[in-house]
């Protein structure tokens, strides 16, 4: 227990460390970090993709909208094979993934969606975020399970779902804010979980 505990307080020193660079660089691109201010131990993380590392809701709509029935294997084809053309990136969560990877975190993304032209998402997050094609999971159903099996220290999110998912692992869950234009308004209680919360964050 008291392991586990001292485990518990070095990824929450660790997190304080390396978000504290992030919000302090917002204001200037120019800062240029030392090894000395990013602590040495190397994370395992999560990101979820839809208002986490996209703002995916104008991909969803433009599927929505065609002559596809909702949810069906030809609906996830057709979202899943679009980010690159309708979605938007996060900047703000970029510069996270972005930090881990230079901190020499492992990186993973596990996405709610349905795995029906999986390989263009995979694709299109490899390249544009520099994870790996083999650490992008589609896990439709709850995320818990993934999150133990990698064994990941935290978890970035944007709904309650994400937090749960996260506390139940045993990963610290972090808060992703919504963009107001998202037309996902579900499982969104920001705080409710007593989760840290990453500010200015929308976008």
């Amino acid at each position: 227990m008291i392991k586990i505990k001292k485990i518990f307080v070095l990824i929450l020193i660790t997190f304080f460390t390396f978000y504290s660079n992030i919000v302090f660089s917002q204001q200037d691109p120019n800062v240029n970090f030392s090894t000395q201010t990013i602590v040495a131990e190397k994370l395992k993380v999560g990101f979820d993709i839809d208002d986490t590392l996209l703002f995916s809701s104008p991909n969803f709509e433009r599927a929505f909208n065609s002559s596809v029935e909702p949810y069906s294997k030809e609906f996830w084809i057709m979202v899943n094979k679009n980010d690159r053309k309708y979605s938007k990136i996060k900047p703000t969560v970029k510069k996270i993934v972005d930090r881990h990877l230079k901190n020499g975190d492992e990186v993973y993304v596990i996405t709610a969606r349905e795995p029906y032209g999986g390989e263009y998402l995979k694709n299109y997050i490899s390249k544009t975020f520099n994870v790996p094609k083999k650490n992008v999971y589609f896990v439709p159903n709850n995320k818990t399970e993934k999150i133990k099996i990698l064994e990941l220290n935290i978890y970035y999110g944007d709904s309650d779902s994400d937090m749960r998912a996260a506390i139940d692992a045993g990963a610290v869950p972090i808060r992703i804010l919504r963009s107001k234009e998202s037309s996902y308004k579900k499982s969104y209680n920001v705080g409710s979980f007593g989760e840290e919360i990453i500010e200015n964050s929308e976008w």
